[in-house]
């Protein structure tokens, strides 16, 4: 009677500690993106400028994505996940440092925007792997649902909290909140352990991390896909949302700011 309360909290309280610290990090670099996408209309207003940043947002998740989980099975998912937290704390610290000496240009945005989508590819990955190893099997689907509703929230929640931030503080402070909300990620990582599969040594050991073997994996799961019609279709469906509206919705800061000769609140909102 009193083993599933127990063992219910003992998973429980580490993966939620650690999936509130992720959803903390994933809101401030939502909003720094908004802030960011704002900056660059205001300096330039130009089309291309913000249709190359969606391009540099979006070529790691596009060249590396499929490559993701095959080296992720491979790798220590916490150090995986620090890592990649690391990485996007000291970029938006880059950033704040070069809006507080007014010393920011366009390719350092690109850059950086390239080095984040890079690690957050890497991290979405281990997240993930990291979900069905630390939650029990039979509340694996309302979390699942649950990771959902988080990506889906932030994506609306963001833009207006940056909208509102962009006009009561300055860049380089959004950034430094950025920064602030990655160490939340970042410390439960530092404190929780993250199981790792049973016989997954083994089976690295196996497997390799030769690019055959690789590869290999990489194959197989574009075969598992191949051979399940519902969803081989659904995952061509969000192959052609994700490739049809990036470029619309990067047009939108400069309808808004030129066309409807409107600000960042009338963006977020």
């Amino acid at each position: 009677m009193t083993l599933q309360p127990t063992l219910s909290k003992r998973w429980a309280v580490p993966f939620f500690t650690l999936w509130g610290g992720q959803a903390l990090s994933l809101l401030g670099s939502r909003v720094a993106g908004f802030a960011l996408v704002w900056w660059l209309t205001e300096q330039t207003g130009s089309a291309v400028v913000l249709s190359t940043m969606t391009l540099m947002f979006f070529l790691p998740q596009i060249l590396l994505g499929p490559f993701a989980g095959a080296l992720i099975d491979r790798w220590d998912r916490r150090w995986v996940m620090l890592v990649a937290d690391s990485t996007t704390a000291l970029a938006s610290a880059l950033l704040a440092v070069l809006f507080w000496t007014d010393s920011l240009q366009v390719w350092h945005i690109y850059a950086t925007s390239f080095i984040g989508s890079l690690a957050g590819a890497f991290h979405f990955a281990a997240m993930m792997a990291s979900t069905s190893l630390m939650v029990p099997e039979h509340q694996l689907t309302r979390v699942q649902g649950a990771n959902q509703m988080l990506q889906g929230l932030m994506t609306i929640a963001a833009p207006p909290v940056g909208a509102l931030l962009v006009g009561f503080l300055p860049f380089a402070a959004i950034m430094g909140l950025d920064v602030v909300t990655a160490l939340f990620a970042v410390v439960p990582l530092l404190l929780i352990a993250i199981p790792r599969p049973q016989g997954s040594a083994e089976r690295e050991q196996v497997a390799g991390a030769t690019p055959a073997a690789i590869w290999r994996d990489v194959r197989s799961g574009f075969r598992y896909i191949w051979e399940w019609p519902g969803l081989l279709l659904t995952t061509l469906l969000a192959l052609v949302i994700n490739m049809v509206s990036p470029p619309l919705c990067s047009l939108l800061p400069i309808l808004v700011s030129v066309d409807f000769e409107a600000g960042a609140l009338q963006l977020g909102w």
